[in-house]
């Protein structure tokens, strides 16, 4: 009887010390997974602050793309308008040009 009970007192002093270690473990292992997310949520930082970065000049880039083709097609628009009124204008200065020179008779 007394070895029965010698055997089950060291069965439970194993299995302490079994689960000590196993507690052990599992600290290190949560240790080690805290840390390993912490380096990957560092790395998605930078990432998404390069990607935002990117973004940001692609859009610059596209807003002035579309800022000169902008102002080049009403460049074209003014010059156009211009050319017309110049065109309506031929008769009213070889008037202004007569009565200029030969005064207003």
């Amino acid at each position: 009887m007394e070895e029965i009970i010698k055997s089950i007192t060291r069965a439970e002093a194993e299995a302490e010390q079994i689960k000590a270690e196993a507690l052990l473990q599992s600290a290190q292992i949560a240790g080690d997974a805290e840390s390993e997310v912490v380096k990957i949520a560092e790395k998605c930082e930078e990432e998404c602050k390069l990607y935002r970065e990117k973004e940001i000049a692609a859009a610059h880039a596209e807003a002035d793309k579309l800022y000169t083709q902008s102002l080049d097609k009403k460049r074209a628009e003014a010059a156009a308008y211009a050319d017309s009124v110049i065109k309506h204008t031929d008769k009213a200065v070889a008037d202004i040009v007569r009565r200029i020179t030969r005064g207003s008779r």
